[in-house]
């Protein structure tokens, strides 16, 4: 039992030290920004600033949590979508983000997937040409085997048809992410907006 108790202290200090290093890059990556004047460059800068976060929030939960391997999936999802709208510019930073989650644990690698997967879709969702009463909902519900379902879902414009999401970068890193989970990237689009969904274990 001492040296299951002193295997967890070490695993602690290792997510604490992960997560104080991925806000050192974090922080770097912020004051090299504003150096960037490209638009298309810039953008790109910031989605990669994105993804670091999302795995930094996920490495501070854990070490909030005591537990070391698993955390509560909602809370992660609600602060991974705050961090999402808190970079965004303009219109798209006013569009409402409600989170919806069954209560679910998830451990660290399969959350680390489903973070970046969540990042992708809502970034992409806050990238659409919002109608004036524009929203996003994300949701994760069990459905039964050990498993669950994430939704991401807008009232946004519909993907243009014959949309191909290899051709785009960030729903191309979604798809293969989701093959990590044991599923693949579910797509609907429509005059009443767009959906994506994954299921994954828990």
């Amino acid at each position: 039992m001492a040296r299951i108790a002193e295997l967890e202290g070490e695993l602690r200090e290792l997510q604490h030290r992960a997560k104080n290093s991925l806000q050192l890059v974090i922080s770097l990556l912020k004051l090299q920004a504003g150096r960037i004047r490209d638009p298309d460059a810039r953008a790109a800068y910031e989605h990669t600033l994105l993804r670091i976060e999302a795995l930094a929030i996920l490495y501070r939960q854990l070490h909030e949590s005591g537990s070391g391997t698993h955390v509560d999936l909602g809370r992660y999802v609600q602060a991974l979508c705050e961090a999402v709208q808190e970079g965004a510019f303009g219109t798209a930073s006013t569009i409402p983000i409600a989170v919806e989650s069954d209560a679910v644990d998830i451990g660290l690698y399969e959350a680390m997937p489903l973070g970046l997967i969540i990042a992708e879709l809502v970034t992409n969702s806050l990238h659409h040409a919002f109608p004036e009463r524009g929203w996003i909902r994300v949701s994760v519900t069990r459905t039964g085997d050990a498993r669950a379902r994430l939704t991401v879902e807008d009232n946004g414009r519909a993907l243009p048809a014959g949309f191909d999401t290899t051709a785009e970068d960030g729903l191309m890193l979604a798809e293969a992410l989701a093959s990590q989970l044991g599923d693949t990237l579910a797509t609907e689009s429509d005059a009443s907006g767009t959906m994506a969904s994954v299921t994954f274990p828990f």
